[in-house]
């Protein structure tokens, strides 16, 4: 099952979840569709100005009119496939307003998890490899941000600051078909090792795996993380 599929599953199961509910406000990103990222966020309030939003996304930029095939692919490679990814995050909001409703100025703690499949081809000593990227990220932080309700049902949520760190685990997996004979995937180390040398925070982290099938090299590493978006709700 394809992963666009997975996506539109889950958002019909959650939208018959939160059907039943009060006092909600389902939203679509704005901002965030233009950079091919497509999500919905279900807000639900269980106090006068706290509540807990869950966000679900489907990422494919290079349906984005920002974004190009070169934009997302390293120097080192040549893009032959982007295999869309997906998000979740989890937000504990606090109004500060003396409104008792999710409007107003909110401080938020959360939590995110995205991750994505990118299919690259990479030249080494005129052979060419295929490259499967595999990029997973566990972040945290907290954004500041102003919600507005218009006629009790139409929302505009504009999070305009979003400060955290995020955890990177990034594989990348070489392979040849047909692999020569007596060939050793080893021979791929020193290229990327080359590619991060300008890297010092980078190069330091990468693991390699080698074996008879594949070349894996590892890149967990730690990086700021950074949010800003609009967008669009319904309440009820």
């Amino acid at each position: 099952m394809s992963r666009l599929k997975v996506f539109a599953i889950v958002l019909i199961l959650f939208t018959g979840w939160v059907s039943n509910a009060q006092e909600n406000i389902i939203k679509a990103g704005l901002s965030g569709a233009f950079l091919g990222d497509f999500n919905l966020a279900y807000e639900k309030m269980f106090n006068s100005n706290r509540s807990l939003q869950m966000k679900f996304g489907y990422l494919n930029p290079v349906v984005s009119p920002f974004f190009t095939e070169e934009t997302i692919t390293p120097e080192a490679y040549a893009f032959i496939q982007e295999n869309g990814g997906m998000s979740a995050s989890l937000e504990y909001r606090f109004y500060i307003s003396e409104k008792l409703s999710a409007e107003g100025f909110y401080i938020a703690p959360y939590l995110r998890w995205f991750n994505q499949f990118v299919d690259y081809e990479d030249e080494i000593d005129s052979r060419i490899y295929s490259v499967n990227t595999k990029l997973n990220t566990l972040g945290m932080g907290a954004q500041l941000g102003y919600q507005w309700i218009f006629g009790e049902m139409f929302t505009v949520d504009f999070h305009f600051l979003g400060i955290g760190l995020d955890y990177y685990m990034t594989k990348l997996i070489y392979t040849m078909d047909p692999k020569p004979a007596g060939f050793d995937y080893s021979e791929v180390t020193p290229h990327i090792e080359d590619v991060f040398s300008d890297i010092i925070y980078l190069k330091n982290r990468l693991k390699h795996e080698v074996n008879e099938d594949n070349h894996t090299s590892k890149l967990p590493f730690f990086f700021p993380g950074f949010r800003m978006g609009i967008s669009l709700g319904f309440a009820f």
